[in-house]
């Protein structure tokens, strides 16, 4: 099913003149230099064409032709490749015989020397042998594999080549704007000479579409999860003799089609490429999603999921207002019926997990999404953000980023997509780090509020709620009235409040430490003069007034209500009286 989705979606995107996809006998891939060659096929230069705006240099993508998947033999591709099969270059460190090699490491440094020389002869020879092209361009190229040695290169142009030494490289004719890739009619010989390929395999009925034709022995590499080898991982691969079933091996274990093949793989590699839309990082998984047509609701989905996608400040509040109107019934999701998919992806050595698959229709999902960020909606600073990516929740739920639980994120993204419970563990997790770090921020708050929310049922305002029945909410209220005394009494240059000492207590085993708070808020509030102290002292009666003792134990659901008390009553501190025209969950100071 979702091989039959990718190619459903290589379909349309290939139908839409204004999108771009590789064609049959194509494929994407990460270019890093260019070999600048003259007319007479002399080497110039060697180009650096990687992207350097960002912290580490990213490689272009360029639709290259593909001669197929390269295992451990030696094979060529067609006008690109990696610096030792276009150039025979070695990297120096091979060149360097170490004083102590024993007798098995030297076998195998010049094993991978004459490899490279066998490399950079196969590309050579499959150049070469493609003919008289009439290009005058290509006759530079074979011109250059003619007369090529390693030792023609500069010390610049090695320099070059040690950075970029283990990306993959194309050719230019200096003075010439296109590739050689890109020429119109190296295309066509590319496409003709695939159309002529005898090489296929057995045939079967192919699992995605069902008629009969050649299947693919190797399926192309799957390139963009993070965590997984920069060569690309395979979804569809078979390499052990206890995979063998019936007699077949390899792919032809799970027959799918070479027409289904290449669609699916490219497919999917356009929704994993560098920059793309179609793509979320959410713990160790990434995730892809996309339509079966055109439709807003892909936008919409991204920016519910990450809204911190939202280039556009303007558009990113249009759509956080569509998505409030949508959660609140007031309008009707765009393109409703059409088909929505979305596939989560993790690392596994050379091979990919499908960790996530969800498959319905586009306004059931952004209807739960809307739902999930309305129920994030608490009373927040002039600072916080108005809506929570789903990666920032999974950040307060850990230290650092690698000890976050690595099936919480899609265990997260499950319950939002599919309207289910909030994972149980994700509750406990916020609470275990308030207790560790005693730090209440908005993020904390609002994943408790929709935690509460959703899997207990309860009603939690947006602001503070001092009518609000149940005791664990105002021992939190009462927790943060008692910490405003003490900051009010002692002044702005406190180093820590009871905060620091005494939150987990509190928030766990209020009986043991709220009696010896009140007796310290006496004196706290007995330092206060005029009106301070009236409105401290009102401020602790009202709410201890609604408790009537205090219990030796909170459990967690009880710890997750004090939490959001003593939250709102910190925002109501710091919250002005007069509502903000276009915001009424803004808290400014």
């Amino acid at each position: 099913m979702i091989l039959q989705h990718l190619c459903e979606y290589y379909d349309r995107v290939a139908a839409d003149p204004s999108e771009t996809i590789a064609e049959p006998g194509f494929a994407p891939q990460n270019i890093s230099f260019v070999v600048l060659l003259d007319v007479d096929g002399t080497l110039t230069d060697i180009q650096d064409v990687r992207d350097t705006d960002g912290k580490t240099p990213r490689p272009k993508v360029m639709r290259l032709p593909d001669c197929g998947k390269r295992t451990s033999g030696v094979s060529a591709q067609f006008l690109w490749d990696k610096a030792d099969y276009l150039l025979g270059w070695i990297n120096p460190e091979l060149l360097v015989e170490p004083t102590k090699e024993s007798e098995s490491d030297k076998k195998k440094r010049l094993k991978k020397i004459d490899r490279i020389a066998k490399s950079h002869k196969a590309c050579a020879d499959f150049h070469l042998k493609q003919g008289d092209l009439n290009v005058p361009q290509f006759n530079a190229l074979c011109r250059f594999f003619e007369h090529w040695t390693l030792d023609q290169l500069t010390a610049q142009q090695l320099e070059k080549l040690e950075s970029v030494g283990t990306g993959f490289g194309v050719f230019r004719v200096r003075g010439e704007q296109q590739y050689l890739h890109e020429i119109p009619a190296l295309r066509d010989h590319w496409i003709q000479s695939q159309s002529g390929n005898e090489e296929s395999g057995p045939k079967s009925t192919c699992l995605v579409s069902g008629d009969l034709q050649s299947v693919a022995r190797l399926h192309p590499s799957i390139k963009g999860v993070r965590g997984a080898q920069s060569s690309g991982a395979s979804i569809v691969s078979f390499n052990k003799d206890a995979f063998t079933s019936y007699g077949k091996k390899q792919s032809y274990n799970a027959p799918v089609g070479e027409s289904a093949t290449f669609r699916y793989t490219t497919a999917l590699n356009k929704l994993l490429q560098n920059g793309s839309d179609r793509r979320i990082q959410i713990g160790d998984t990434t995730y892809v999603f996309w339509a079966d047509q055109p439709t807003p609701c892909e936008d919409l989905f991204g920016f519910g999921i990450d809204p911190e996608r939202a280039e556009d400040e303007e558009r990113a509040k249009e759509a956080g207002r569509l998505m409030q109107r949508i959660a609140e019934g007031e309008c009707d999701t765009p393109d409703a019926g059409v088909p929505f998919h979305v596939l989560g992806l993790s690392p596994n050595a050379s091979r990919l997990s499908i960790r996530f698959w969800i498959s319905d229709t586009a306004g059931e999902l952004i209807q739960r999404v809307s739902l999930h960020q309305q129920r994030l909606k608490i009373v927040r600073g002039a600072k916080d953000r108005d809506m929570i990516p789903l990666w920032l929740i999974l950040a307060q739920t850990a230290r650092e980023s690698k000890e976050i639980p690595p099936l919480l994120g899609g265990a997260l993204l499950r319950s939002v997509l599919t309207g289910g419970r909030y994972p149980e563990s994700l509750l406990a997790a916020i609470i275990r780090r308030i207790r560790a770090d005693r730090e209440i921020n908005h993020v904390r708050a609002a994943t408790i509020k929709a935690v509460l929310s959703r899997n207990y049922q309860l009603e939690i305002s947006v602001m503070l709620d001092p009518e609000r029945p149940e005791p664990a909410y105002q021992m939190g209220r009462l927790f943060a009235a008692l910490e405003r005394a003490q900051e009010d009494a002692l002044g702005p240059g406190l180093n820590a409040t009871i905060k620091d000492r005494y939150f987990g207590a509190a928030s766990s085993t209020p009986a043991s430490v709220f009696p010896r708070l009140i007796r310290m808020s006496q004196h706290h509030v007995s330092k206060l003069e005029g009106g301070r102290k009236v409105v401290a002292d009102k401020r602790l009666q009202e709410i201890m007034g609604r408790i009537d003792r205090f219990p030796g134990h909170l459990g967690l659901l009880d710890q997750g209500l004090f939490a959001i008390g003593y939250y709102h009553q910190r925002q109501d501190f710091f919250t002005k009286k007069t509502k903000d025209p276009n915001d009424n969950q803004l808290a400014t100071a």
